[in-house]
Formats: structure tokens, C-alpha cells, sequence
């Protein structure tokens, strides 16, 4: 029953917002308005009862909030992949570099460069950043260096 209400919902968000689309675009200069300076506000009624509707339909969803963890750096809070205990070391290098097991030997030459380049630490110590920042770019330049090498060395 809670979906039911929860799916209802979120189409009443979904005819209120073509409502209110309709009454800001009326006009074309209040519609034009609200899209350069204001945008957030277009989608405001369809956004408010989305999540409402959501809430409804996966009530116990929410509740393991506390045990999401972030994937991304946060600050030294968290270490660096270690790739001597991998669980299939190839894939976690196609994964550094962000390609597939399937992809060219040019195209995971192309997205090294790429990456080297965005994390290279002297590329991050020009822009000024903090000490923690430069420690995570000497760290995911290493680790790009020795994915690079282990799938070059792989494939031959």
C-alpha cells in the first residue's frame, strides 16, 4: 500500500510540475528568467514530491545510512588501494585506469596519459593545494605507473 501511495505521489509531482511549467512559461520572459537566473525553482514542485514519493516507496531504505562509506579520497581518512593483496589484480588495474579488460592497448595508453597528467604531483603542487592532497597525488601516480606497467607486461 505504501508503494502504491509512494507512486502516486510522485505523479502528482509529475502534474504539478507540467502545470507550473505551463503557468511559468505563460509568460516567456518570466520562463526565460527563471531558466538563467533561477532554475532550481522550474523543477521545484516535480523535486518536492519525487523525494516524498521515494521516502514513501522504500521506507526502509534510509535506515543503513550511518554504514555508507564514500568511495572518493576524504582526506587521508582512508588508505589508498593496496595492489599486492588484490582479488584479481588485472581487473583492480583496468579499474585505476579506468578502462575494460576489452579496450585497445591505445586507448589504456591514451587514459594513463589522461590520468597522469590530472594527478601528477607537480601538476597538483603548482595549484597550491594542501599537504594531504599532494600525498594522494604521489599515491594515485604511483598506483597509475604500476597499473600501466602490470597490464603492459600482461598483454606482451
Amino acid at each position: 500500500m505504501k508503494k502504491l501511495i509512494g507512486f502516486a505521489i510522485i505523479a502528482l509531482g509529475i502534474f504539478l510540475e507540467i502545470l507550473w511549467l505551463g503557468v511559468c512559461f505563460g509568460t516567456v520572459v518570466v520562463g526565460i528568467a527563471l531558466l538563467i537566473f533561477a532554475p532550481k525553482i522550474l523543477f521545484l514542485p516535480f523535486n518536492f514530491f519525487f523525494i516524498i514519493g521515494l521516502a514513501m516507496i522504500g521506507s526502509g531504505s534510509f535506515q543503513n545510512r550511518a554504514n555508507f562509506r564514500y568511495q572518493s579520497y576524504t582526506g587521508g581518512q582512508q588508505t589508498p588501494p593496496n595492489f599486492e593483496q588484490a582479488k584479481s589484480s588485472l581487473d583492480k588495474y583496468y579499474e585505476v585506469l579506468e578502462v575494460k579488460p576489452t579496450d585497445s592497448m591505445e586507448l589504456i595508453k591514451k587514459n594513463y596519459r589522461r590520468l597522469v597528467k590530472e594527478y601528477h604531483y607537480d601538476s597538483i603542487a603548482s595549484k597550491n593545494l594542501p599537504e594531504d592532497m599532494l600525498k594522494f597525488a604521489k599515491q594515485k601516480t604511483q598506483d597509475l605507473n604500476e597499473a600501466y606497467n602490470a597490464i603492459k607486461e600482461a598483454r606482451g
